[in-house]
């Protein structure tokens, strides 16, 4: 990377991450206090979140010595992340996806910090070398600590918000009735964010051992003595029904 990081995409993409841990913090706030704002600083922070990895997905284009195809291309973490970003961006007027920046402010919060250690640390002023090298330090054990239960917790909370999302799926046939563009809209965000779950499931280690490990508590407590048999069978059911209309999503 140049030396003169204030000119290179990586910067932007720093202060991509920046703004994507301030306007999610500040959503986050405003969410007791004004809706207004609430909603203007979610959608900025969609903005910034779709910033990032605009320029990283960019950087890869413009790196590959080779042809990269759509087919090959489609199951990359980037491109995934990104379309999620943008569709949540584009139906925000209709709909807010409950919880749904916190797994980007996790990764910006480790990805703001290992530039900041890496490119603008070491020429901070009024900094001396001493400070430096100590904050360096404390920045990358923290990083190196925490990365794999910060992949574990953004996972968790994907999963979360794939519950929420089916959760208010049966509200979809009221909104047929009363709104037909909100129930288009929590459709096309159910389907994509199924799609999005499916490809992290193959993808993630950490999605497939939580969503495992979910799904077996969540049957153990069926399968007890304290709920009716009946719930059992239909929930197997709708369980095999589920699993043949996700195999037919083309990933």
């Amino acid at each position: 990377m140049s030396n003169n990081n204030s000119v290179t995409p990586q910067f932007f993409w720093f202060l991509g991450h920046v703004s994507t841990l301030f306007t999610t913090f500040s959503t986050v706030l405003f969410s007791f206090f004004s809706q207004s704002s609430y909603k203007r600083y979610y959608n900025w922070a969609l903005l910034s979140i779709i910033s990032t990895y605009v320029i990283v997905i960019s950087q890869i284009l413009k790196s590959s010595k080779s042809k990269i195809s759509f087919f090959n291309f489609k199951s990359n973490d980037n491109l995934q992340y990104l379309s999620l970003a943008i569709v949540w961006y584009l139906v925000s007027n209709q709909k807010i996806i409950s919880g749904g920046l916190y797994p980007f402010f996790i990764f910006s919060l480790f990805h703001a910090s290992n530039y900041f250690k890496n490119f603008i640390l070491p020429i901070a002023p009024f900094i001396t070398s001493p400070k430096k090298d100590h904050l360096s330090k404390v920045i990358n054990t923290l990083i190196t600590t925490y990365n794999e239960q910060s992949l574990v917790a953004a996972a968790n909370l994907e999963i979360f918000i794939l519950i929420q999302l089916l959760a208010g799926s049966p509200f979809i046939l009221y909104y047929v009735l009363k709104n037909f563009t909100l129930a288009l809209v929590n459709i096309i965000v159910l389907l994509q964010y199924v799609t999005f779950m499916k490809l992290r499931y193959k993808q993630s280690k950490h999605t497939k051992l939580l969503f495992d490990g979910t799904l077996y508590k969540a049957e153990a407590y069926l399968n007890s003595s304290a709920i009716p048999p009946v719930a059992g069978t239909y929930y197997h059911q709708l369980k095999a029904q589920a699993t043949h209309f996700i195999g037919l999503i083309p990933v």
